[in-house]
């Protein structure tokens, strides 16, 4: 049985106003129905191409960066852009590393940051016990009160840091320390400047 819907439209390829006999007609003949079609199918092999030419542009980008991580290992000093291209991780957690004095670094002004490649490469080191002493230097500590000392556990658990970091800050400054019985203490008034500075992300190694 024939139709008797008149419905005007507008042909979805060449755009003429024709009168359809059917409400899901898209076209105005058979014709334009075919071109229509095959306009379809090179926007979709266009659309194929562009996919496969950010694929490789991605994969290409991927390459240089694995470049540039190998330039970087010859450097000495980092930024931290280049300190999270080393460590592949996001550059938030560069500056979390520097702020918990995990990471030591040099502040050289506003917002330029300088760090060790070799303090990156400690993060990764297996520390020794933190109870190994270091050279003397000279002072007599062992007959200070124990209420003005921190003991390592105290220093780890207050100030978030690892005990890598903590043997770290004691080498690089020459901070004297002392053991009674069973526990390794070390004068506060020797490292509480440091482990303030710490806090307070004024840090500078």
């Amino acid at each position: 049985m024939s139709s008797n819907i008149k419905i005007k439209k507008i042909c979805l390829h060449c755009r003429q106003e024709f009168i359809a006999r059917t409400t899901v007609t898209k076209y105005c003949n058979l014709k334009c129905a075919q071109r229509a079609y095959k306009a379809n199918a090179r926007e979709l092999k266009i659309q194929q191409s562009n996919s496969d030419q950010q694929t490789t542009a991605k994969e290409t980008k991927s390459e240089q960066n694995l470049a540039s991580y190998f330039e970087l290992k010859t450097l000495d000093y980092l930024t931290v852009q280049q300190a999270a291209v080393l460590l592949n991780c996001d550059r938030r957690t560069i500056y979390r590393l520097v702020k918990s004095g995990r990471l030591p670094s040099a502040n050289l002004s506003s917002r330029r940051i300088r760090i060790l490649k070799r303090d990156i490469d400690l993060l990764f080191v297996v520390p020794e016990k933190v109870e190994d002493t270091i050279p003397a230097t000279g002072v007599e500590i062992e007959n200070t009160p124990l209420k003005n000392c921190f003991t390592i556990g105290q220093i780890l658990n207050d100030y978030k840091l690892s005990e890598t970091s903590l043997r770290s800050l004691i080498i690089r400054h020459n901070i004297p320390k002392f053991q009674k019985g069973k526990f390794v203490y070390i004068p506060k008034n020797l490292i509480e400047p440091i482990l303030n500075k710490i806090l307070l992300n004024e840090y500078c190694g």
